[in-house]
């Protein structure tokens, strides 16, 4: 029963590794000169979208070059993950310039009529890309905490 309990904690271990991401400051990278195509972004942005852009086209040989030693199993797992990961990420860089307003309305009247609730719910099921939805639903929770004030102000 011990041998179980160990060997399932080893592997929601390793599966909690898995899912964190390698941290970009592990090598220099050197921004292409494309222009991007999306001209809305800061240039801090920018720059990240092209340590991410290096950083996906890496083969496995070059990223051990760069690490300077020779990655083991579980490391190759995760340099894999973490490179499908930032794939989606650019992806949705590429595809559109993020929410749509009617996006960014339904989730603040999603707040502003849930409120709390709303925020738990953004924070459930919206993903790490759709950070300004999850602003908009505390917008809409700042609304409907300004309403209950309200009304508790007029009754008292």
């Amino acid at each position: 029963m011990q041998k179980i309990i160990l060997t399932i904690a080893a592997l929601l271990t390793f599966n909690l590794i898995g899912l964190a991401a390698i941290p970009v400051s592990d090598f220099v990278v050197t921004p292409k000169t494309e222009t991007p195509k999306i001209n809305k972004l800061s240039a801090k942005d920018n720059a990240r979208i092209a340590q991410m852009k290096f950083y996906t086209n890496l083969s496995l040989k070059d990223y051990e070059k760069l690490k300077g030693k020779k990655l083991n199993f579980i490391e190759r797992q995760l340099f894999k993950t973490s490179q499908h990961r930032m794939r989606k990420m650019l992806k949705n860089y590429n595809d559109g310039d993020g929410p749509t307003i009617l996006q960014k309305m339904s989730w603040f009247l999603k707040g502003l009529l849930l409120g709390p609730i709303a925020v738990l719910l953004a924070y459930i099921f919206l993903k790490d890309e759709e950070r300004d939805l999850i602003k908009w639903a505390w917008f809409g929770f700042i609304g409907f905490a300004a309403l209950v004030l309200v009304v508790v102000i007029t009754l008292l």
